[in-house]
């Protein structure tokens, strides 16, 4: 019998060969079906999940670059930048913040340079702590539930409007929460020990190196704690009451460690002084927010209880009674939290709930579950409906509210960046401007306060001089971009008689000619910057005599009364502005309004 060729040999063992297309859907299912028994969930759920992860990412992705930039974003910038130009802050300049956030990201923005972009650039470099806050939420619903509550709480959390579009802001919450994330996922991750206690008291100190409201977390931890041990028991938590004591010191110590090194540091550099007032006594300000009457201090004596009833349900539902405690503990702490934070927090901001909404989407996961696999529910539903993924449902929905809330298509942060750029080419480095909280980043300004709700109540009380308009003058600051719009009275009258917009937010120094009653046929105006100044008509530089001398171009002025007399024809108003404004294009009779959807400055809207 004759034998088969080489040729016909090869084909034969081609042909019994799966093919590459078979074969990568083999893989593929094969890695569906490793995904879906991981996370203890149905393919068809599984496969849900992962199409909603990859939406999250990309979502957050093009919002990073799309949702307006937060004034608090330009402030954490601006006191960055000051670090990296050798400044030092509280002495230098103001800020109301710990400083660990800014000292970390000083030596970053050294490498990435001033540039108009440089608040996207540093939205990106945060954006890793994000998925660090969704690791601990996951590692928080695997340890007191499943890995499948786990999942959906991370995609609920992840797409539910307030965390989905606070939470890639530059700001140090965004470094706050998931570090206070990672010190819960350390306290549920086995028994109460010394070494346990450690690392997640040195957690803790690190966030009060960021933030002072740390202190609100480590309340809800020891209350919490003890609220739990009392509902399921110390035996099933800690063997004595030494021991307990020994790791409660242990843990207070580290977590006093960090600030209290930070403020040695700031003491023994001769700054103790600004540090205190900026950091403790210029926050400390009863009744500063007019949404938070005085009854709310009721809340959480009401409240709480209710709470504490609550994880005493949870606690007796679960017979694994170290399973008990962690779940009890982890609800009192979002319990304590948010009860605390709406009664004694006078200044309540969408930022004050990063470390509250992961840790709650862990219970609202296991219960949107619960609700969906109901018997009473399930009995009343299609055959078909029955096989939906109702956790899906409830993230697209989501998905959907936080799309209506803040379209993308909506390019809210354009206007931050024109500023910036604007910024950049019309002042030096040396040069002052004025702004409200640092929104210019790059350059330093002229009033030492930010006009944030704090310092505004405390000019209204004469808590604080106002001396806006006194530092404008002084520091012979030619350029204004109250852009957060939240300025003092004073400053804001100042702004408007003083400065003209030339585009967006940005205002120059300068003001509209009127006819004068002490010269006939003669126009005045007033400086009280002493600076280089331009006339100008719609139509260009205008000709004519100043203060009795021939006029063809710019001018230096000292403060004080002016009288011009065109010499060239002219229709309509004139302006003396900024000679340097002028030089580069920038004029008060080709300004635009930004956009309806660009915050504009309150009170300055319609000035001219």
């Amino acid at each position: 019998m004759r034998r088969p060729g080489v040729h016909g040999e090869l084909i034969a063992n081609f042909m019994e060969r799966p093919s590459i297309r078979s074969t990568i859907t083999f893989a593929f299912r094969s890695w569906i079906e490793r995904g879906a028994n991981y996370l203890e969930m149905p393919r068809a759920e599984f496969m849900a999940a992962a199409g909603l992860f990859a939406l999250m990412i990309a979502f957050k992705l093009v919002n990073i670059v799309r949702y307006r930039f937060d004034s608090d974003e330009s402030q954490h910038m601006h006191v960055i930048w000051a670090w990296a130009r050798g400044f030092v802050q509280y002495r230098d300049i103001f800020d109301n913040h710990m400083p660990l956030f800014q000292i970390i990201f000083a030596p970053i923005f050294g490498l990435v340079g001033d540039r108009p972009t440089i608040l996207y650039w540093m939205r990106f470099i945060l954006l890793p702590m994000y998925f660090v806050a969704a690791w601990c939420t996951y590692r928080v619903g695997a340890r007191l539930f499943s890995r499948r509550v786990a999942a959906w709480a991370v995609l609920l959390a992840g797409f539910y409007p307030t965390y989905h579009l606070t939470s890639f802001e530059f700001r140090t919450d965004n470094l706050w929460a998931p570090v206070w994330l990672m010190c819960v996922v350390v306290l549920i991750s086995g028994s109460m020990n010394r070494r346990r206690m450690l690392i997640a008291g040195l957690l803790l100190g690190f966030c009060f190196a960021i933030s002072m409201k740390s202190m609100l977390l480590l309340l809800a931890i020891v209350a919490a704690g003890f609220i739990a041990m009392r509902l399921v028991g110390r035996e099933q938590v800690i063997q004595s009451w030494s021991q307990l004591l020994r790791c409660g010191a242990i843990f207070l110590g580290a977590a006093a460690l960090v600030p209290v090194l930070i403020m040695i540091f700031f003491a023994l550099n001769g700054i103790w002084r600004d540090f205190r007032y900026c950091v403790f006594t210029h926050n400390f300000l009863p009744h500063v927010d007019a949404n938070h009457p005085p009854w709310m201090i009721m809340i959480f004596p009401i409240v709480f209880p209710f709470i504490v009833y609550f994880a005493s349900l949870i606690a007796c539902a679960t017979p694994d009674r170290a399973l008990a405690f962690r779940r009890s503990f982890v609800f009192l702490l979002c319990g304590f939290y948010f009860t605390a934070l709406y009664s004694f927090w006078t200044l309540i901001t969408r930022q004050d709930f990063l470390p509250y909404h992961p840790l709650a989407f862990v219970f609202g996961s296991a219960a949107v579950l619960a609700i969906s696999e109901s018997e009473l529910l399930l009995s009343r539903l299609s055959p078909r409906l029955r096989q939906m993924p109702w956790p899906a449902c409830v993230v697209v929905v989501l998905f959907f509210a936080t799309l209506l809330m803040r379209p993308f298509w909506v390019n809210g942060a354009k206007a931050e960046t024109e500023l910036l750029r604007d910024v950049l080419k019309l002042t030096k480095p040396e040069d002052y401007v004025f702004d409200c909280k640092g929104e210019t980043i790059f350059r330093q300004r002229c009033f030492r306060p930010i006009l944030e709700p704090v310092a505004i109540e405390r000019i209204e009380r004469n808590l604080m001089v106002d001396v806006a308009a006194q530092r404008c003058v002084e520091t012979r600051t030619c350029l204004a971009a109250p852009a957060g719009g939240r300025t003092s009275w004073s400053a804001r009258l100042f702004i408007a008689r003083n400065y003209l917009p030339v585009k967006g937010w940005v205002r120059v120094v300068g003001g509209y000619l009127k006819e004068s009653r002490a010269q006939s046929g003669t126009l005045e105006f007033e400086s009280v910057i002493p600076a280089s100044y331009d006339i100008v008509a719609r139509e260009g530089i205008v000709r004519g005599i100043l203060d009795g001398q021939a006029y063809s171009g710019a001018r230096f002025l000292d403060p004080g009364k002016h009288f011009f007399m065109p010499t060239t024809p002219v229709s309509g108003a004139l302006a003396f502005v900024w000679a340097h404004a002028i030089d580069l294009h920038y004029s008060p009779f080709t300004f635009v309004r930004p956009k309806s959807h660009e915050k504009w400055p309150i009170g300055l809207e319609t000035t001219w």
